[in-house]
């Protein structure tokens, strides 16, 4: 009897990511390996793979509102040069994180430099865009204690599957 994707069960995919235009933003190489149920994916991708069962496939287009948002150009914004650290070079692309005025945790890109300030963005690099899933359910099986424990002291990072969709992406 399979095993379908649900509350602490242990599923291993395959996918491929693709942005609105067709681009590869990412593809497996290693399967992904995650118990579902802990925010680890899109909340969208997490529904839609409820329910598989090993060896099916679902495609599935996200839009940005049910990704990672659109895009909020106020979230663009410019920063003193000497605001960052000096311990290494500041280069176009480089993540930094600075707490903001009301004490959350901002991860800014660096989008470009200048004699005395810097750009940066505070959106996610694929927020606005239209992403395309294709994803195979290799295997799902009850997870274990121990991976229910590591899920939940983990499902605060939101999306952390995909969190390398980003890089390669122009800024």
């Amino acid at each position: 009897m399979s095993i379908a994707v649900g509350p602490d069960t242990f599923v291993t995919i395959q996918y491929d990511l693709r942005d609105g235009r067709g681009n590869l933003l990412e593809s497996t190489e290693d399967p992904a390996e995650f118990v579902w149920g802990y925010d680890t994916l899109l909340p969208a991708l997490e529904s839609a793979l409820e329910g598989m069962t090993r060896g099916e496939v679902v495609n599935l287009t996200l839009e940005p509102e049910d990704a990672y948002g659109t895009r909020d150009e106020e979230g663009v914004f410019a920063v003193a040069k000497d605001e960052f650290p000096t311990d290494a070079p500041l280069e176009e692309g480089n993540e930094y994180s600075a707490e903001g005025e009301d004490g959350t945790v901002l991860t800014m890109r660096v989008v470009e430099i200048h004699d005395e300030h810097v750009m940066v963005d505070t959106n996610h690099p694929l927020a606005g865009e239209r992403l395309n899933f294709h994803v195979r359910v290799l295997d799902v099986r009850r997870a274990t204690d121990d991976e229910i424990l590591a899920a939940r002291a983990e499902s605060s990072e939101v999306g952390e599957l995909f969190a390398g969709a980003t890089e390669g992406l122009p800024s």
